[in-house]
């Protein structure tokens, strides 16, 4: 069975984008992003995946849209629901869900486990992570990053594992 993850950036006002873009940068969010994903498939939305900044695996990326003639990469594969991403990701050890909102929406019930980066500051934005029970979540592992020369803002690494 896999480990079924999200891995994603949010504000403390549960911003994940704006006009299809993350509205901060912050490069050690990205070495984080990955270290934590090397060699793990990503499933994602279809506008995450057409996104300027798109984080495409080397290894296998499952894009969820109803657009059967978008066009993808070599190790990219269309699906047009849910099911039949994760009939495809069934035989991997662990995968990540990248997004976007709507593809978090429907699947939080579903995942094991959370690699949450927060950004210690509120963004105006159009794309929110959906609310969390934290009661149904317990802290794993935490590490904060303050302001420096590359970091406009504060940021956390949070992992979070779902209580059995």
């Amino acid at each position: 069975m896999s480990q079924v993850s999200i891995i994603v950036a949010m504000s403390e006002n549960r911003v994940i984008g704006l006009n299809n873009r993350l509205p901060w940068h912050l490069p050690k969010d990205w070495e984080n992003f990955w270290k934590v994903t090397d060699g793990k498939a990503f499933l994602m939305g279809r506008l995450t995946y057409i996104t300027p900044d798109a984080l495409i695996s080397p290894y296998k990326n499952v894009i969820l849209t109803s657009k059967s003639d978008l066009a993808v990469c070599d190790h990219c594969t269309v699906v047009p629901d849910l099911s039949t991403a994760f009939e495809l990701l069934q035989e991997e050890e662990e995968y990540f869900i990248l997004g976007g909102a709507s593809v978090y929406e429907q699947t939080l019930h579903l995942v094991d486990y959370l690699y949450l980066t927060i950004v210690h500051h509120t963004f105006e934005g159009d794309a929110h992570f959906p609310a969390i029970d934290w009661q149904e979540w317990e802290l794993v592992k935490s590490e904060k990053h303050e302001v420096d020369a590359e970091h406009a803002y504060p940021f956390s690494f949070n992992e979070y594992r779902r209580k059995k």
